[in-house]
Protein backbone atom coordinates (compact mmCIF):
# COMPACT_ATOMS: atom_id res chain seq x y z
CA UNK A 1 0.00 0.00 0.00
CA UNK A 2 1.38 3.35 -1.00
CA UNK A 3 1.18 6.30 1.44
CA UNK A 4 -0.73 9.39 0.38
CA UNK A 5 1.56 12.00 -1.11
CA UNK A 6 0.61 15.56 -1.93
CA UNK A 7 2.87 17.90 -3.82
CA UNK A 8 2.61 21.31 -2.05
CA UNK A 9 3.52 23.13 -5.26
CA UNK A 10 0.27 21.89 -6.81
CA UNK A 11 -1.88 23.54 -4.12
CA UNK A 12 -3.13 26.98 -5.25
CA UNK A 13 -2.05 29.83 -2.97
CA UNK A 14 -5.63 30.92 -2.30
CA UNK A 15 -6.30 27.55 -0.67
CA UNK A 16 -3.36 28.16 1.65
CA UNK A 17 -4.80 31.56 2.56
CA UNK A 18 -8.13 29.89 3.31
CA UNK A 19 -6.39 27.28 5.44
CA UNK A 20 -4.45 29.91 7.41
CA UNK A 21 -7.55 32.04 8.01
CA UNK A 22 -9.50 28.96 9.12
CA UNK A 23 -6.73 27.91 11.49
CA UNK A 24 -6.50 31.45 12.89
CA UNK A 25 -10.27 31.49 13.52
CA UNK A 26 -10.06 28.09 15.25
CA UNK A 27 -7.12 29.27 17.37
CA UNK A 28 -9.02 32.38 18.44
CA UNK A 29 -12.04 30.21 19.25
CA UNK A 30 -9.80 27.94 21.30
CA UNK A 31 -8.64 30.99 23.27
CA UNK A 32 -12.30 31.88 24.00
CA UNK A 33 -12.98 28.31 25.10
CA UNK A 34 -9.93 28.38 27.37
CA UNK A 35 -11.07 31.63 28.99
CA UNK A 36 -14.58 30.28 29.58
CA UNK A 37 -13.15 27.08 31.05
CA UNK A 38 -10.88 29.10 33.35
CA UNK A 39 -13.99 31.03 34.44
CA UNK A 40 -15.63 27.71 35.26
CA UNK A 41 -12.63 26.57 37.30
CA UNK A 42 -12.48 29.86 39.24
CA UNK A 43 -16.18 30.10 40.01
CA UNK A 44 -17.22 26.43 39.86
CA UNK A 45 -20.37 27.52 38.00
CA UNK A 46 -21.90 25.02 35.59
CA UNK A 47 -23.03 27.88 33.35
CA UNK A 48 -19.41 28.61 32.44
CA UNK A 49 -18.69 24.97 31.71
CA UNK A 50 -21.62 24.70 29.30
CA UNK A 51 -20.65 28.03 27.76
CA UNK A 52 -17.14 26.67 27.14
CA UNK A 53 -18.54 23.49 25.57
CA UNK A 54 -20.90 25.45 23.31
CA UNK A 55 -18.15 27.82 22.24
CA UNK A 56 -15.86 24.86 21.50
CA UNK A 57 -18.47 23.31 19.24
CA UNK A 58 -19.17 26.53 17.36
CA UNK A 59 -15.73 28.12 17.12
CA UNK A 60 -13.33 25.16 17.08
CA UNK A 61 -14.96 21.86 16.14
CA UNK A 62 -17.21 23.11 13.34
CA UNK A 63 -14.45 25.05 11.51
CA UNK A 64 -12.05 22.14 11.91
CA UNK A 65 -14.58 19.81 10.30
CA UNK A 66 -14.89 22.28 7.43
CA UNK A 67 -11.10 22.35 7.03
CA UNK A 68 -10.44 18.66 7.49
CA UNK A 69 -12.99 17.28 5.05
CA UNK A 70 -11.33 18.87 1.98
CA UNK A 71 -7.88 18.16 3.37
CA UNK A 72 -8.49 14.43 3.60
CA UNK A 73 -11.14 14.23 0.90
CA UNK A 74 -9.05 15.44 -2.00
CA UNK A 75 -6.32 12.81 -1.64
CA UNK A 76 -8.92 10.12 -0.90
CA UNK A 77 -11.04 11.26 -3.86
CA UNK A 78 -14.30 11.81 -2.01
CA UNK A 79 -17.36 12.25 -4.16
CA UNK A 80 -18.76 15.74 -4.72
CA UNK A 81 -21.76 15.10 -2.46
CA UNK A 82 -19.42 14.85 0.53
CA UNK A 83 -18.31 18.46 -0.01
CA UNK A 84 -21.65 19.89 -1.05
CA UNK A 85 -24.00 18.08 1.33
CA UNK A 86 -22.49 15.91 4.07
CA UNK A 87 -19.68 18.21 5.26
CA UNK A 88 -21.92 21.31 5.48
CA UNK A 89 -24.66 19.21 7.11
CA UNK A 90 -22.33 17.90 9.81
CA UNK A 91 -20.81 21.35 10.35
CA UNK A 92 -24.24 22.95 10.74
CA UNK A 93 -25.46 20.22 13.10
CA UNK A 94 -22.39 20.84 15.27
CA UNK A 95 -23.18 24.57 15.26
CA UNK A 96 -26.83 23.92 16.20
CA UNK A 97 -25.79 21.71 19.10
CA UNK A 98 -23.25 24.35 20.19
CA UNK A 99 -25.85 27.10 20.13
CA UNK A 100 -28.28 24.88 22.06
CA UNK A 101 -25.62 24.26 24.72
CA UNK A 102 -24.95 28.01 24.99
CA UNK A 103 -28.70 28.70 25.31
CA UNK A 104 -28.85 26.04 28.01
CA UNK A 105 -25.91 27.65 29.83
CA UNK A 106 -27.68 31.00 29.79
CA UNK A 107 -30.90 29.47 31.15
CA UNK A 108 -29.25 27.77 34.16
CA UNK A 109 -29.92 29.33 37.52
CA UNK A 110 -26.96 30.35 39.63
CA UNK A 111 -26.48 28.34 42.81
CA UNK A 112 -25.09 31.33 44.68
Amino acid sequence: MQPLQINPSLIPSYYLVLLLVGLLAAAMGLFLVYQAYQGYRRSDRRQMLFLAIGLALITVISPLVSLLVPSIGIPLKFELIVYTFYAPLVSNIIKIVGIAVIIYSLSLRSHS
